[in-house]
């Protein structure tokens, strides 16, 4: 053999062996690429062994065509490389309705459980709630209604009454014992506004907020007499009649025809010339009395306008009555 040939050979042989060489190389990588796995994909509540060739977690949910979003959570990374008998659980998001009172709010939640929703949303529910059908354990599913009632309020208005004072006041020019309204009294009005707390729709607690007086009470004001009456002496005052005592009055005349008058009195008796009405807490009935200008009258008669010291006597004929008129007068109480 020539040194040419045994140099052929040499470089067929130096091919050979790195053409397989590389030959080699090729197999491993292809070999690895190409493994069949066995993984367990769970979903959800449902779990799924499959067989795989991917090398990824994205290339597997590529090769199931399984689709996630943005609230979906993967245990693994999607970068990361799967090894046989690996598990990946996929925990999707629930739809869930928060029904708070009447008030409806659907969620989309990746939460696991009722208290957590309720931590979540604890701006809407506050903190004095009652949750319906669940607890704060319960765990969530989709579709699921949590149900809760909370605590609401609102502000009314309402009015009250301010009820008026009576005051008494004195009055020296007014005879003791009587009393005359100068100012009648009127109720002031308040502007109430109060917080109501409702719960299921039922009021628990009330408090005030605001209070406005609109319109101010106004005063009933009353005068009362101190003016003493004038005693005198007993004294004869004509054909030896006499009295024990003198009081200051106001007088009018009236006659048994008189609108409102039947010609009977009070007491029953006529009515007639002589005859005085008066108020029977100052004068009692059947008390004689002597009236300068009129003469001598028995108290037997009242009036509606007769109260204090008012006296009303009696004529026979209008002209008479109009005659008297009305006048200030001192009436004697006759023994």
């Amino acid at each position: 053999m020539t040194k040419h040939i045994r140099i052929l050979i040499m470089v067929a042989f130096a091919v050979a062996v790195l053409t397989g060489t590389a030959a080699a190389y090729d197999g491993e990588n292809s070999a690895n690429e190409l493994t069949m796995k066995t993984i367990t994909i769970t979903d959800g509540t449902n779990s799924t062994v499959v067989s795989t060739l991917s090398n990824t977690v994205a290339e597997v949910f590529e090769e199931k065509k399984i689709e996630i979003d943005d609230k979906t959570t993967v245990s693994k990374d999607l970068t990361e490389t799967i090894k046989n008998g690996d598990e990946i659980v996929i925990k999707r998001p629930y739809s869930i309705t928060l029904k708070i009172n009447s008030e409806s709010t659907p969620i989309v939640t990746n939460k696991s459980t009722v208290g957590d929703i309720i931590n979540e949303y604890s701006s809407l529910i506050g903190s004095e709630y009652e949750l319906q059908d669940v607890t704060e354990s319960t765990r969530l599913y989709n579709n699921m209604v949590i149900k809760v009632l909370v605590t609401t309020d609102e502000i009314v208005t309402t009015t009250e009454k301010i009820p008026f004072e009576t005051k008494k006041v004195e009055n020296p020019d007014l005879d003791e014992g009587t009393e005359r309204v100068t100012q009648e009294g009127k109720n002031g009005i308040a502007e109430i506004t109060k917080k109501q707390y409702y719960f299921d729709g039922k009021i628990q607690k009330v408090e005030e907020v605001g209070r406005e007086v609109i319109q101010e009470p106004v005063d009933k004001i009353i005068e009362i007499g101190t003016k003493k009456e004038t005693v005198v002496e007993q004294v004869s005052i004509i054909d030896g009649l006499v009295f024990k005592k003198a009081i200051n009055m106001v007088s009018t005349a009236y006659t048994p025809y008189d609108s409102g008058c039947t010609g009977i009195t009070a007491s029953g008796i006529a009515a007639t010339k002589g005859v005085a009405a008066v108020d029977t807490s100052v004068i009692p009935f059947g008390t004689k009395l002597y009236i300068p200008g009129y003469g001598v009258a028995v108290a037997a008669d009242t009036g509606g306008a007769i109260n204090g010291n008012r006296i009303d006597l009696c004529y026979n004929t209008l002209s008479e009555a109009y005659g008297w008129g009305r006048r200030n007068v001192t009436v004697y109480i006759l023994e």
